[in-house]
């Protein structure tokens, strides 16, 4: 009996082992199908990372702004079809598909500490506390850098004492790209000086304050649509979201485990700011890298 016991443990390790072997390959192969989608968007930033960010000659003038009830600019997108997401980037990007988003307003700047902080007094809802930060939180506590820390909850709860709401994951792509798939915001060249990214070579270590990068705006001249902060939006997350997604003003699955983060973040590469990148964070994540801006829908009292 304890000889067949002894035999039975053999092959149970073995097996274990096996099964963690092909696992282990099956992560590696999955690691290097993704990144080989990816190559001609790592290599197409690297490429065009050197010069400079050329000065934007777009012309914003349609784009009427209007200050909402938080004394926060916000810019008109109008309705309409576009591309989203992509068959070159992430699985959970693809596949690109057109989408029709009705008119709405969304805000120009990310929220920032002194809005955020003026909600907080207000209302008495609790301060956003950031639990890892490698440096002096003192660094994203200036009233005019982008507010940072707060969690999905904190976000949606601010959006609606100002008499709005976070966009949807539909609405906050269609204002970053447009009407036309663009790789980034402003086009498909990456180019220093366009966003906020990873490294001090675009002047920012953390946090810029919202609107430094004018070049770097989207078609409809919204600001930071790239890096800076990444964004809360209001969809749950789901990697197959596009597969059956309707066209017309998708709001994303009825519930989930995760909420969307869009636009990336000054800790990203510019391959993780581009306009169809999609990441999850539990609805509670409090973290230094996540912000936010609102959205409102369109109506004759706007």
């Amino acid at each position: 009996m304890d000889n067949k016991k002894q035999h039975i443990l053999i092959i149970g390790s073995i097996a274990f082992i096996v099964i963690c072997a092909i696992l282990m390959v099956a992560t590696l192969v999955w690691e290097a199908m993704k990144l080989d989608r990816q190559k001609p968007l790592i290599a197409q930033a690297q490429r065009d990372s050197p010069p400079p960010a050329p000065q934007q000659t777009e012309d914003y003038s349609e784009f009427q702004p209007i200050m909402g009830d938080d004394d926060r600019t916000m810019v008109l997108i109008p309705g309409g079809f576009f591309q989203m997401g992509s068959d070159r980037g992430d699985p959970d990007e693809a596949p690109q598909h057109p989408v029709f988003v009705s008119r709405f307003y969304i805000d120009q700047y990310e929220v920032t500490n002194a809005s955020y902080t003026r909600f907080l007094k207000t209302t008495g809802y609790p301060k956003p506390f950031v639990p890892v930060f490698d440096d002096d939180l003192a660094k994203l506590m200036n009233p005019e850098q982008i507010a940072v820390g707060m969690s999905w909850d904190g976000a949606a709860a601010y959006c609606l004492w100002a008499g709005k709401r976070l966009p949807t994951e539909a609405e906050w792509e269609k204002a970053a790209r447009g009407e036309t798939p663009r790789i980034w915001p402003w086009g498909d060249a990456f180019g220093v000086g366009n966003a906020n990214i990873k490294g001090k070579q675009d002047g920012y270590q953390y946090t810029a304050l919202p609107g430094q990068f004018k070049s770097g705006r989207s078609p409809y001249g919204i600001y930071d649509m790239a890096g800076n902060g990444a964004e809360w939006v209001e969809d749950w997350y789901d990697e197959k979201a596009y597969e059956a997604a309707p066209i017309q003003n998708p709001s994303g699955p009825e519930n989930g485990n995760h909420r969307v983060v869009r636009g990336g973040s000054w800790a990203e590469t510019a391959v993780n700011v581009r306009t169809a990148k999609r990441f999850a964070a539990r609805q509670g994540r409090a973290d230094s890298i996540i912000g936010f801006r609102c959205a409102k829908d369109d109506s004759p009292s706007t």
